[in-house]
C-alpha cells in the first residue's frame, strides 16, 4: 500500500517533467491554428515582394514591409485596410498623414506574371509544409530518442533537448523582424527534434517513476498536460491576445518560456531507479532515487524487483531496432504498440486541432466566432481528460479505448451527413442549426479521443515491454506516430478540397478497423507489473489470455487472487 501513494518529490518530478516536455509538445500542435491567416498572408506578402509583382511599404515605419493580393486589380486583406499606389519612373512618397496600416505600391506598366496564377496553390503548399516540418522532423527525433534514453538517461536527455527549444523560440520569434518565412520553418524544425524525442523519453520517465498502482493515473498526465499545451496555444492565440498582425511571432517564442523552467528545475528531480539500476547498474544510486521518489526508506520489494529485472536483462544483448524486430516473442507487442499509434493519428485528432479553423469554416460558423469555439474545444479536451485520470485505474485500459472510439465514430457520420447537407446548398434555412450540431459532434469526438485514444496508447506501449526493449519498443512505436502524423498534416488539406464532406469517412473506416483490433488483440494492462503484461502477450492470444486467464499465474495482478 505504501507504494501506491503520491509523495512531493513524485508529484514535483512529474510536474516538471510533463510541464517542459508534454505541454510544449500540445503547445506546438494547437500554436500553429489560431494565427493561420496571418501567416499565410505574410507568407502570400513575402512571396510578391521577393517575385517582384509587388513593393510594399508599412507607412508606420516606412520601411519595405508586406501585403496581401489576389487576382483583381484591388488589394484586399482581413488585416487592415489597404491603399493601392502606382509608382511612376521615380516612384512614390508615402504621405505622413496615410492612415491605412498597410499600403500597397505597384510599379506602374507590371504586368501579372503567369505565375501569379498559381500563387495560392503555392502559399498552400508553403504553409502545409510549415505545419508538416514539425511533424517529419519529430519523426527523425522519434528515431533517436531511444538511443537518446540509453546513453544520456531519460532526465538527462529531456534537459539536453530544451537547447533546441530556445533555438526555435528565437527563430521564431524573429520571423517577421527579418521579413523571413523560412525562419519559422526553422523554427518548427527545431520544435520538432525537440518533442519528437522528449515524448518519447517523457512516457519513459513517467512509467519507470511511478508505483504500479497509479501507474496509469500519472501516464495520463502526460496526455493532460498535452491538452493543457493545446488549450493554452489557443487562448493567447486569440485576436484579442497575441494573434495580431504585429505580435503573432511572439506565439512561438513562447516555447522558450517552459523550456527555461525544465533546464532549472529539472535538474532537481531524481533520475529514473529503473535506468539506473538496469541501465547502468547503479544500485545505490536507484536505491536514493526510488526513497526519494517514495518518502520512506521501505523500498526493498520494489529493488528486488528490478534487480530480477536486471539480472534478465543482463543475460541478453543490446536491443537494436534488428532485434527488436527479428526477436519472436516481441512481434505481437510491437504490432501492438505501433497500431495503437497509428490509430491515435489516423483518426483525425491533429488534422481536427491543427485545422480546426478550416474545418469550421466548412460548417459555415461565422470567422469572428471561430476563434473562442476553438478555445472551447480545447478546454473540453483538457475537461475531458482529467476525469479520464481516475477512470483509468476503476475501468482499465481497453473499456476506456473500445467505447470512447465508438463515439468517435458516430461523432464522425453526424459531422459528415451535416457538412453534406450545407454543401449541398438545399438547408440554407438551417445552416445555423447545422452549424451548431458540426460544432457539438466536434466536441464529443474530442472528449472520445481525450479519454481513449489520447492517452492510452503511450501508457500501453510503456507496459507492454520488459525493460531492456522498452527504450528501442518506444522509439520505434512514436516513430510510426510521427510518420502518421506528418502523412496527415500535408495531405489533410489537399484531401479536404478535393472531397470536402466526405474527408471524414476515411477517418471512419481507421477507426472501425482499430476497434476490431483492440478487442481481438489488445490486453488489459492494469495493475501487472511489466513482467507479467510481457509474458501475457503472445500472437494470436493476447485477448484470450488477458480476459480467460489462460496464462495462469502470470495473469493474476499483483496482491489479489481474482484474474484480470
Amino acid at each position: 500500500e505504501q507504494e501506491a501513494g503520491m509523495t512531493k518529490w513524485l508529484f514535483f518530478s512529474v510536474t516538471i517533467c510533463v510541464l517542459g516536455n508534454s505541454f510544449l509538445y500540445g503547445y506546438n500542435i494547437g500554436v500553429i491554428n489560431s494565427p493561420a491567416s496571418l501567416i499565410k498572408t505574410f507568407y502570400s506578402q513575402v512571396y510578391l515582394a521577393r517575385t517582384g509583382n509587388e513593393t510594399v511599404y508599412n507607412p508606420s515605419d516606412k520601411s519595405l514591409y508586406y501585403a496581401k493580393d489576389d487576382n483583381s486589380s484591388t488589394v484586399t486583406t482581413t488585416l487592415a485596410p489597404v491603399v493601392v499606389v502606382t509608382l511612376g519612373p521615380k516612384g512614390t512618397t508615402i504621405p505622413s498623414n496615410d492612415t491605412p496600416p498597410v499600403v500597397v505600391v505597384r510599379p506602374q506598366g507590371l504586368a501579372r506574371s503567369p505565375d501569379d496564377i498559381d500563387k495560392d496553390n503555392y502559399i498552400e503548399i508553403m504553409w502545409s509544409l510549415t505545419v508538416a516540418l514539425f511533424v517529419f522532423f519529430g519523426m527523425v527525433g522519434a528515431f533517436t530518442s531511444g538511443r537518446v534514453a540509453d546513453h544520456f538517461g531519460r532526465k538527462k536527455g529531456m534537459i539536453i533537448m530544451t537547447i533546441f527549444m530556445f533555438i526555435a523560440a528565437i527563430f521564431g520569434g524573429i520571423t517577421t523582424m527579418v521579413k523571413s518565412p523560412e525562419c519559422l520553418m526553422v523554427s518548427r524544425v527545431f520544435v520538432g527534434l525537440h518533442n519528437g524525442v522528449t515524448v518519447s523519453l517523457a512516457s519513459l520517465y513517467l512509467a519507470e517513476i511511478s508505483p504500479k498502482k497509479i501507474r496509469g493515473a500519472i501516464g495520463t498526465c502526460h496526455q493532460l498536460f498535452i491538452t493543457i499545451g493545446i488549450l493554452w496555444s489557443q487562448i493567447i492565440g486569440l485576436p484579442d491576445l497575441l494573434a495580431k498582425w504585429e505580435s503573432w511571432p511572439w506565439l512561438f517564442a513562447f516555447n522558450a518560456v517552459p523550456a527555461l523552467v525544465c533546464l532549472v528545475a529539472f535538474p532537481l528531480c531524481p533520475e529514473s531507479p529503473r535506468f539506473l539500476l538496469i541501465k547502468k547498474a547503479d544500485e545505490d544510486g536507484a536505491k536514493k532515487a526510488l526513497v526519494k521518489l517514495r518518502g520512506t526508506f521501505n523500498v526493498e520489494n520494489e529493488m528486488e524487483e528490478m534487480r530480477i529485472e536486471a539480472r534478465k536483462a543482463n543475460t541478453l544483448e543490446q536491443f537494436t531496432l534488428k532485434k527488436l524486430l527479428t526477436t519472436p516473442d516481441l512481434k505481437m507487442p510491437i504490432i501492438i504498440a505501433c497500431t495503437l499509434q497509428v490509430a491515435q493519428q489516423w483518426s483525425g485528432i491533429n488534422a481536427a486541432m491543427s485545422y480546426s479553423t478550416f474545418i469550421f469554416k466548412q460548417a459555415t460558423i461565422a470567422e469572428n466566432i471561430i476563434p473562442y469555439v476553438i478555445v472551447g474545444q480545447g478546454a473540453i479536451n483538457v475537461i475531458a481528460t482529467i476525469i479520464c485520470v481516475p477512470l483509468m485505474e476503476k475501468l482499465g485500459r481497453r473499456p476506456l479505448l473500445i467505447w470512447p472510439m465508438c463515439g468517435m465514430v458516430v461523432s464522425f457520420i453526424v459531422l459528415t451527413v451535416c457538412l453534406s447537407l450545407l454543401q449541398s446548398g438545399n438547408y440554407q434555412s438551417s445552416q445555423t442549426t447545422l452549424g451548431i450540431v458540426c460544432i457539438i459532434v466536434m466536441m464529443s469526438y474530442i472528449i472520445g479521443f481525450a479519454v481513449g485514444l489520447g492517452p492510452i496508447p503511450f501508457i500501453v506501449c510503456g507496459e507492454i515491454f520488459r525493460q531492456e526493449p522498452r527504450a528501442a519498443a518506444m522509439s520505434l512505436a512514436l516513430a510510426f506516430n510521427w510518420i502518421c502524423n506528418f502523412i496527415l498534416m500535408l495531405t489533410f488539406r489537399f484531401i479536404q478540397k478535393a472531397i470536402e464532406s466526405y474527408t471524414y469517412l476515411i477517418f471512419i473506416v481507421i477507426l472501425v478497423a482499430a476497434i476490431i483490433f483492440i478487442v481481438i488483440f489488445v490486453p488489459e494492462t492494469k495493475n501487472r507489473t511489466f513482467d507479467e503484461i510481457a509474458a501475457s502477450i503472445a500472437f494470436g492470444r493476447a485477448r484470450r489470455g488477458a480476459r480467460h486467464g489462460q496464462d495462469g499465474e502470470e495473469l493474476q495482478p499483483m496482491g489479489g487472487g481474482q484474474r484480470v
